[in-house]
């Protein structure tokens, strides 16, 4: 795949129906999904701690939110974030425009870990991990549900 000329990403591809090929890279993510380890800290009483990160480094200024609520806060430097809740459910946090909602199966723990999985944040991926690409008038698009339509510039919806 080569985008602009400058990068390209390695890899194999598989036919799977006659209008769909089936794309892998050859680098494949060292942690392909987001978990959590949690535990139940006596003396911390009204609020979680939360402490997100990947395999390398904290995730500084990752927003979390608890609970599906309306406001959240930012982990500091370290990728901590002490929210006031008694009970959590989900967590999701948003970094660099990347959002994911952990669900969290013992509502009693109070200070939580998340190792996020390896994030792509490129503009071409970097990896590929059975992506599906439909043929389509003769050309290749990516399967995500976005549709891709011409308009009359006289009915242009931007002002």
């Amino acid at each position: 795949m080569d985008v602009g000329g400058g990068t390209v990403v390695k890899g194999n591809w598989e036919q799977i129906s006659n209008d769909s090929i089936k794309l892998n890279t050859f680098e494949q993510p060292k942690n392909p999904s987001t978990t959590y380890s949690g535990k139940i800290n006596p003396d911390r009483i009204k609020n979680v701690k939360i402490t997100i990160r990947d395999l390398e480094l904290p995730l500084a200024a990752a927003f979390i939110v608890v609970n599906d609520q309306n406001a959240g806060k930012a982990a500091d430097v370290n990728g901590i974030a002490e929210l006031e809740t008694q009970k959590i459910k989900t967590i999701t946090y948003h970094y660099l425009g990347q959002k994911e909602t952990i669900e969290i199966d013992n509502p009693n723990y109070n200070e939580i870990e998340i190792i996020v999985r390896d994030l792509d944040l490129n503009a071409v991926p970097r990896f590929l991990t059975d992506k599906v690409m439909v043929l389509n008038n003769g050309k290749l698009f990516f399967n995500d549900g976005y549709s891709l339509k011409k308009t009359n510039l006289e009915n242009k919806q931007w002002k």
